[in-house]
C-alpha cells in the first residue's frame, strides 16, 4: 500500500489504543478490505433491486419507455440532462444487445430495463428521486423505509458503494455522506439503536436491512460476523457490531 495509506491506518490504530506496528497495519488493512467486500455485496443487492423496482413502479402506468416522458417526473427534474446522460452511456455500451438496439441512436428502441443496466447507481438514485409521488412511495415501500427518506437513504448507499468500489478506508473513520435520521419503522430503529451515525457499523446495518427486502443475505452477514469474531479488537473502529453480529 502507499505510504499515505499506511500512515492512515497507523494513526487509526493509535486512536483506538492499539499497537501501531507494521504487522498491525497490515492486519487492519486486510480487515478493512474484508469489511468493504461484505458491504459491497450488500450494496449490489440494493442496486439491482432498485433497477427493478424503479421500472416496475413506473412501467405499469406509462409503459416500458417511461423515461422518455417528461410528465413522468416532477417539475424539478432536469429531463433533458438525464437524456444526455442516457445517450452517453448507450453510446459507450459494449453489451451486444444494447449496441444492436441502439443503432441509429433511437431511444424508442431502448426500454428502460435495458437502459437501467447501463446507468450508474447515482443515475438510478436521481431517477428514483425524480419520479412522481406514487411510484416513489412504491419504491420506498419495497425497501421498507419512509418515502421522505428514500432519496437520502439511496444517496448514502451510493456513497458507501463508491467508497467500497474505490477502496476507500472504512475502518476507523466516519462516512462523509450521512444516512437520514429515521423515525420509523420500529424494526429499523431497533436495529440502528446504539450504532453511531456515520459509522461503518451503522451503514452496514442499514445495508443489511435494505438487502433483506430483496432476498436472503445470510451469506454476507454470516461472513462478516465471523470476521468480527476473529478481530474483536478492531470492532470499535467500525463503531460497534451490527445487531446480527452480536453475541
Amino acid at each position: 500500500m502507499s505510504r499515505h495509506r499506511s500512515v492512515q491506518f497507523r494513526r487509526a490504530l493509535v486512536e483506538y489504543d492499539l499497537e501501531p506496528s507494521d504487522d498491525a497495519v497490515l492486519r487492519a488493512h486486510a480487515f478493512d478490505s474484508s469489511v468493504r467486500s461484505a458491504a459491497m455485496a450488500l450494496t449490489e443487492q440494493v442496486e439491482i433491486a432498485l433497477r427493478g423496482r424503479l421500472d416496475v413502479a413506473v412501467e405499469a402506468r406509462v409503459g416500458v419507455r417511461w423515461y422518455l416522458s417528461p410528465s413522468t417526473f416532477g417539475a424539478d427534474f432536469d429531463h433533458a440532462a438525464f437524456l444526455a446522460v442516457a445517450r452517453r452511456v448507450l453510446d459507450r455500451s459494449l453489451e451486444p444487445a444494447v449496441r444492436s438496439a441502439w443503432q441509429g441512436g433511437r431511444f424508442e428502441r431502448i426500454p428502460f430495463g435495458m437502459l437501467a443496466e447501463e446507468l450508474s447507481f447515482g443515475d438510478l438514485v436521481r431517477l428514483a428521486s425524480g419520479v412522481g409521488p406514487t411510484p416513489r412511495a412504491e419504491i420506498a415501500a419495497g425497501f421498507r423505509v419512509p418515502t421522505s427518506t428514500l432519496r437520502s437513504t439511496l444517496l448514502h448507499v451510493n456513497h458507501v458503494r463508491n467508497c467500497c468500489a474505490h477502496h476507500v478506508r472504512l475502518w476507523g473513520r466516519r462516512l462523509r455522506v450521512p444516512p437520514p435520521t429515521f423515525r420509523s419503522p420500529l424494526e429499523l430503529l431497533r436495529r440502528l439503536d446504539g450504532l453511531p451515525k456515520r459509522s461503518p457499523a451503522h451503514s452496514i446495518e442499514l445495508l443489511a436491512y435494505l438487502a433483506e427486502t430483496t432476498g436472503p443475505c445470510d451469506r454476507h452477514t454470516a461472513a462478516l460476523r465471523r470476521l468480527l469474531d476473529e478481530h474483536d479488537d478492531l470492532v470499535d473502529g467500525l463503531g460497534g457490531r451490527p445487531t446480527w453480529a452480536r453475541a
